[in-house]
């Protein structure tokens, strides 16, 4: 059911004002104070992501839909001034405080970090050998080519490569197929150049010029100032003549097509890092301050409307370091809903671009 205007509305009047404060207040690289005097004083530039949902109350999500204001900590309304108190209701819409962790861009990590137990043996249910073999060996080089593994740009550790997607472009070969993955995995975060090589798999995890499996074709450029919007983080590299391909996510599968993202929807995820996982879509049109380099606390971007997705057990985590790149498909069928690119180092949530989003702007379309 698609959202109302006044909650899109009031979304917009809110998150405007709380996330330039927030920006304003570090809120990206903050993290929960131990003295309740640090946090009450940085209360006011605590907001790092504003979205729609289920209002939460006692724990459990009801059936209220309402704007959802995520802080890096939550303190009792008693304990802040009336400047820093945020509002219970806007324009007549209700909201929900939720203490969250900022996120970060999750392609660049050096770590091959296994999956925990328990997600290892939920992906093998109903997939047969030749897909354990892929998920298996989703950090080592596998030809033909299949989406869910290992790719990265030569001067990136490693993300996930989405899926494989042909160029909608009135003069394009409709024979090319291109490889579709998040910019700071295929395009260094704008600082590649058209026609770099891609790696299957990426730098960290051992490839070099011999894995090379295309070349950085186009990418849409982030805006890394923490105030200009972002859509999305994207890329897609043209995959060399001679590299084999199946168009097949591994573990999931091939394609059947988009699907939109909204709230409550299941979905799955298969990336280099974690594998296999599952969650749920718990904001739809999510506004968040996103760090594009743990390194660097200046490098906030702005992404708007966006898909958050809290993980579901068996799993520990929706996604990790390297990660980044992963195609969110819809649990029910196999059809794709978002291109996943941040979230918190625990992984407890992850951020995703609408799949459409990602396919006007990068004028391709998913094979």
């Amino acid at each position: 059911m698609p959202i109302s205007t006044d909650l899109l509305q009031a979304k917009q009047t809110i998150s405007t004002r709380l996330l330039r404060a927030g920006l304003r207040g570090g809120a990206v690289a903050a993290r929960r104070c131990l003295r309740i005097s640090t946090a009450m004083a940085r209360a006011g530039g605590n907001v790092h992501a504003v979205g729609i949902g289920k209002k939460i109350t006692g724990g459990v999500a009801t059936k209220e839909t309402c704007v959802r204001i995520y802080v890096v900590q939550k303190l009792p309304a008693a304990m802040l001034s009336e400047r820093d108190r945020l509002p219970d209701r806007i324009d007549g819409v209700a909201t929900d405080v939720i203490e969250s962790a900022p996120a970060f861009a999750l392609g660049q990590t050096v770590t091959q970090k296994a999956p925990p137990k328990a997600t290892k043996r939920a992906a093998r249910k109903n997939i047969g050998t030749a897909q354990e073999a892929c998920s298996d060996n989703r950090q080592a080089a596998q030809r033909p080519v299949v989406a869910g593994i290992s790719i990265a740009h030569e001067d990136v550790t490693a993300g996930t490569l989405a899926c494989f997607c042909r160029s909608t472009l009135a003069d394009a070969d409709p024979d090319q197929v291109l490889a579709l993955s998040n910019n700071h995995v295929l395009a260094d975060t704008n600082r590649a150049q058209l026609g770099d090589d891609l790696y299957q798999p990426g730098p960290a995890d051992g490839g070099t010029p011999v894995d090379r499996i295309a070349t950085l074709l186009r990418f849409q450029e982030i805006i890394a100032d923490g105030q200009t919007p972002n859509r999305v983080d994207a890329a897609v590299g043209l995959l060399l003549p001679e590299i084999e391909s199946r168009p097949e996510i591994c573990t999931i599968g091939a394609l059947e097509g988009m699907e939109r993202g909204v709230e409550g929807m299941a979905v799955r995820k298969h990336g280099r890092t974690t594998g296999y996982t599952e969650g749920v879509i718990t904001d739809e049109a999510y506004d968040a301050l996103v760090g594009m380099d743990p390194a660097d606390p200046s490098a906030v971007a702005l992404f708007d409307d966006q898909l958050r997705i809290e993980v579901t057990p068996p799993f520990a985590a929706i996604g990790l370091g390297g990660d980044s790149g992963s195609l969110i498909v819809s649990l029910a069928a196999p059809r794709a809903v978002g291109l996943f690119f941040a979230g918190p180092e625990s992984g407890v949530y992850g951020i995703a671009n609408q799949m459409n989003d990602v396919m006007d702007a990068l004028d391709i379309e998913p094979i």
